[in-house]
């Protein structure tokens, strides 16, 4: 299964051209609470990763109220970050085996463009599948013997 699924919204003001596949996004209360506390931090500009090495790949988006006070200005945000996160994930042969919290925290005035997302967040995702596939390979290593 593909991860972007072409989407085309009739009615949305904000079209969006590419779509994270719904069986990634991270649903899992005790996983949440495990990344916030436990999980690995890399920061880069206004943006956070939070991963931990996971069975398969889910990923999940933190827009913080307090630098977002309207509602439909942080799902603006989350809806960015995440065809931001589906173009860089597509040109991967593999997804990394990792739980990802994605978590923008700058206070601005209005919310980032497609592109510096893009820009910001790749580097960020490279970071996250070299770290994550050195932390993998070991366990399933071990597994073998």
């Amino acid at each position: 299964m593909p991860l972007v699924v072409p989407k085309e919204e009739k009615n949305s003001p904000f079209p969006t051209k590419s779509v994270l596949s719904r069986r990634y996004s991270l649903k899992s209360t005790l996983l949440w609470g495990k990344l916030l506390s436990t999980g690995a931090r890399i920061r880069k500009g206004p943006y956070t990763i939070i991963f931990i090495p996971h069975q398969e790949f889910n990923i999940g988006f933190i827009v913080p109220k307090r630098f977002f006070a309207k509602a439909h200005t942080r799902n603006r945000v989350k809806r960015l970050l995440r065809e931001a996160s589906a173009s860089l994930m597509s040109h991967y042969r593999e997804l990394p085996k990792a739980a990802i919290i994605v978590k923008y925290g700058n206070k601005q005035k209005s919310p980032p463009s497609l592109n510096s997302a893009i820009d910001l967040l790749k580097p960020l995702f490279l970071e996250v599948k070299n770290s994550n596939s050195a932390i993998v390979q070991p366990q399933e290593e071990q597994g073998k013997r």
